[in-house]
């Protein structure tokens, strides 16, 4: 039971959050430049069928969905407080968002010399891409198409399980990920 919950909270969280499973087998380096870019994830969390085995005989259809229905329903009754958080890495970015380009530079000393303030566009970026998975945005990673109106709680839930379970999205993983287990 505990394995299905944490299961169940840490893929919501994972999801709204846009973590995806990173290891050093789907980070790819720069030999050249040392810059660092990501496999893309197909799937929005690890749902195998080995991790569906190991929760019994309801797999995903009892405690799991329930769990993440809870989860979704209390990050979005408490959006404003995720944002208010979330808002600090625009105006105070991390280290590794410092890294900016000479274009990026000249633009945010022009910012403050015209009385703006400087925003890091990339955190902006991902604050943005987060409100709209909690609010219910989706994509179709088959087809690419975004829905246009939001999903309910339990309709997000529905169609993050089914795009974690796909097998046509689950055989595009990288093969590190062992999405056979």
């Amino acid at each position: 039971m505990n394995f299905v919950r944490s299961t169940a909270v840490m893929s919501m969280i994972g999801y709204i959050m846009g973590l995806g499973d990173r290891h050093c087998e789907n980070i790819l380096i720069d030999t050249c430049t040392g810059l660092t870019f990501e496999i893309p994830e197909k799937v929005p969390f690890r749902l195998t069928h080995n991790v569906v085995d190991g929760m019994g005989t309801l797999g995903v259809e009892g405690v799991f969905r329930k769990t993440c229905e809870i989860i979704l329903h209390l990050i979005r009754d408490e959006r404003e407080l995720l944002v208010s958080v979330l808002k600090t890495f625009i105006y105070d970015p991390l280290v590794e968002w410092k890294s900016a380009t000479r274009e990026e530079v000249a633009n945010m000393k022009k910012q403050q010399i015209e009385g703006g303030e400087v925003v890091n566009m990339k955190a902006q970026t991902h604050v943005r891409n987060i409100l709209e998975r909690v609010r219910g945005y989706c994509t179709d990673e088959l087809t690419g198409k975004r829905v246009v109106l939001p999903l309910s709680v339990e309709g997000q839930v529905d169609h993050l399980i089914q795009q974690a379970t796909s097998n046509e999205l689950l055989c595009q993983m990288f093969i590190g990920w062992a999405a056979y287990l």
